[in-house]
């Protein structure tokens, strides 16, 4: 039968004793859930004890539990994870940004090469409109103003031969694809990210002139007068509003 030691004064006795035949004490229960049989001579002894006292074998139950691998690696695992996600947001937001800036530069640019063409177009429709009214000579205007050598009767007549020329009307073209694709632009451009929002809010009024001025031209409209001084303004008002613009381009 297996042997125990006293709690008392800690000479082996029996396991099945009721009474420690060296010191005689009786205070101790040996099948109290607080003993351990020692797995390589088989005695009772507390659980308190670091090692088996009859054969030093070590007590294993006190020793600190160690953190199971598993936890500390799926504990790693979340962090890389964690760590990817921030920094794939910070990638993201930082690529956004930079298609933003693209975009506002090329609208910037494309606005302008339109407003080009839509000044020149314009120029040359008052041009007509004037010489037709009030019959002045001019290499470049006479195709349209004249016929058989004379003035023709109306400056409708006049605005109509030179919208069905040709290389004007190719230039029309331009700029009606010029102004599709602005549009198409400021589009992608609505939500501005905040270090864009002054920009945004710059590029929307030299939109708004822009626009206005390649429309004038498209379809001139009202009489010579409303249309030299509407189209003067809007030329005037898209130029200095790209200039505010240039202030957020590198």
């Amino acid at each position: 039968m297996p042997l125990i030691h006293c709690p008392n004064c800690g000479q082996p006795i029996s396991d099945k004793a009721t009474l420690c035949p060296h010191c005689n004490n009786q205070n101790w229960n040996p099948t109290a859930p607080d003993t351990l049989t020692c797995a390589e001579c088989g005695v009772l002894y507390g659980k308190e004890e670091s090692s088996c006292p009859a054969c030093g074998c070590p007590n294993n139950t006190n020793a600190p539990k160690k953190k199971h691998k598993g936890v500390v690696v799926a504990a790693i695992i979340l962090s890389v994870i964690l760590a990817i996600g921030v920094f794939t947001a910070f990638a993201i937001s930082k690529g956004n940004a930079m298609i933003y800036y693209d975009n506002l530069e090329t609208v910037t640019y494309k606005m302008l090469d339109g407003a080009a063409k839509a000044e020149t177009a314009g120029n040359l429709i008052k041009s007509v409109w004037y010489n037709s009214i009030y019959e002045k000579r001019d290499a470049e205007t006479d195709k349209y103003t004249m016929k058989n050598g004379k003035f023709v009767d109306d400056f409708n007549d006049a605005l109509s031969n030179l919208f069905a020329d040709e290389n004007f009307m190719n230039s029309i073209s331009e700029i009606e694809l010029n102004q599709s694709n602005v549009t198409d632009l400021m589009k992608k451009l609505r939500n501005p990210p905040t270090q864009y929002a002054e920009a945004y809010s710059v590029l929307k009024n030299y939109y708004e002139n822009y626009l206005q001025m390649t429309k004038l031209v498209i379809n001139p409209t009202g009489s010579l007068q409303t249309f030299s001084e509407d189209f003067n303004t809007y030329d005037t008002d898209t130029v200095n509003a790209y200039e505010k613009m240039k202030l957020y381009l590198d």
